[in-house]
């Protein structure tokens, strides 16, 4: 939820007095950290100190387990959910403000707190029946941990968040699926030069991060790093708003697979919605064992995303689906399936993978998803360049496009294609390619009686596709 605080106008004395530095610890405003005193209040009063002199400063949370979260039964009552939810830190129009946890310090939300519908006469679980439900009245809302909105310069670090997801009250489903409303880790509005290091966000009703700026003509500027979100419900990570977002060595795993999920259920999902979403940077991410798909970038206007020396496992889902423009992987590890890729129009639209291994590696004991390594069909110019595709249980690939000219097909070179596989049936084909220019790409069987279970490319050699030359077929 949203709250909004009074402009107060004070002498000029008083003025200068708050631009100075100051740091405050949580301890300072009541808070216990025990693990059994309620420490709601201390959080709500620093976060009212320092919005009241703009930030300015530095929180600290030392070391302890601060008791978080508050939710009150309205009934419905003027317009208000049926169970209002309070943030726990709420900072709003500040400047250059730090929050700094200490090893240890935990903030963790109590138990009991409801998420979903419920009935504002009875306060109970709330079965509507219905597909879509946005009856507010109904709602049961439990607000964000951390809220940064209209803020610039603000760092976060060092902070441990537990959601307590597993200790909620599920009402019936709210939104357009699953119980979409407030519970988040960190959400960011319209905020500039945000740094996230160090956090370990796990368990929340929502997502874990959300980044949600409005499109202007500078650069958001904003890092998370050195982080991991797991188990949270929706999302590791929302990015529906923004541009210029830098996030290195995080970890975006096991959503939804604490005690609930809500759709998408995804790592990270980059899905504009409060404005256009451009250039964003991954550097050595995990998306493993998402209950969605490891990465997806399938609506909303988002484009220009890097994502380099990352880890994408898909265990139930996909590992990566993008149908957005300029999105392109460098040297990162694709465990199960990888769907879709973007039209494009131009080459530099186009989703390109450079120096990157597909496999269909066990998690866990377990085959990765999907029947693939790669699933695509009637894609422009999506590309792949030295990169290695191993499979062994699964199938290897399958491009499908009817274009004619040879620059619009799929563009596989200097690749490698090795075929473990020794338990497909015989007479059956080990990959399907059709509409793909190939340049120096090897295919190699492994099985020393491949050639005699006549395993074979489906579509290779065909005049759907382009040899460009140094293409070669090895059986034992």
């Amino acid at each position: 939820m949203k709250f909004f605080i009074s402009v107060i106008f004070f002498p000029l004395f008083f003025v200068a007095h708050s631009r100075t530095y100051i740091v405050k610890d949580i301890h300072s405003f009541g808070a216990k950290g025990d693990g059994k005193t309620d420490d709601q209040a201390a959080f709500k009063m620093a976060s009212e100190f320092f919005n009241n002199r703009g930030g300015n400063g530095k929180l600290i949370i030392s070391k302890g387990i601060y008791m978080i979260g508050k939710q009150v039964f309205t009934g419905g009552q003027l317009n208000k959910p049926v169970y209002l939810g309070e943030d726990v830190l709420h900072f709003t129009n500040i400047k250059n403000l730090s929050i700094e946890g200490a090893t240890g310090s935990i903030l963790k939300y109590k138990n009991g707190f409801r998420l979903g519908a419920f009935s504002p006469e009875t306060g109970k679980e709330y079965e509507h029946g219905n597909t879509i439900f946005l009856n507010a009245a109904y709602a049961a809302i439990i607000g964000d941990c951390i809220l940064i909105e209209n803020s610039f310069n603000i760092q976060v670090s060092g902070v441990t968040m537990d959601g307590n997801s597993d200790n909620l009250i599920l009402g019936g489903s709210y939104g357009d699926v699953g119980r979409q409303m407030p519970h988040y880790g960190i959400f960011i509005s319209n905020s500039k030069n945000v740094q996230i290091d160090k956090a370990y966000i796990h368990h929340f009703g929502l997502d874990g991060i959300c980044v949600a700026n409005k499109e202007t003509n500078s650069p958001d500027s904003i890092s998370i790093t050195n982080s991991t979100f797991e188990y949270n419900s929706r999302q590791g990570l929302s990015w529906i708003g923004g541009n210029y977002l830098y996030v290195k060595n995080c970890k975006f795993n096991h959503t939804g697979k604490g005690k609930f999920n809500s759709a998408p259920g995804a790592g990270v999902d980059i899905e504009a919605e409060t404005g256009s979403i451009s250039n964003g940077t991954f550097e050595n991410c995990e998306y493993i064992d998402n209950i969605g798909c490891g990465l997806v970038a399938g609506t909303g206007n988002s484009s220009n995303c890097t994502f380099s020396g990352c880890t994408f496992w898909g265990t139930t889902n996909w590992s990566i689906w993008v149908t957005r423009p300029n999105y392109s992987f460098h040297n990162c590890n694709i465990y199960g399936s990888i769907v879709h890729g973007y039209s494009s129009l131009s080459t530099n639209n186009a989703t390109k993978f450079y120096n990157c291994l597909f496999e269909d590696k066990l998690y866990n004991g377990n085959p990765p998803y999907g029947d693939f390594l790669v699933v695509t069909n009637e894609v422009k110019r999506m590309g792949f360049t030295g990169c290695t595709f191993i499979s062994g249980i699964k199938k290897l690939c399958w491009f499908t496009s009817s274009v004619k000219s040879a620059e619009e097909k799929y563009q596989l070179t200097n690749c490698s294609f090795i075929i473990n596989n020794n338990n497909l049936p015989a007479g059956d084909f080990a990959a399907i390619i059709r509409g793909a220019a190939l340049k120096n790409c090897t295919f190699t069987f492994t099985d020393p009686d491949a050639k005699k279970k006549r395993y074979y490319l489906g579509g290779y050699g065909e005049e759907s596709n382009v040899d460009l030359g140094g293409n070669k077929v090895i059986f034992p």
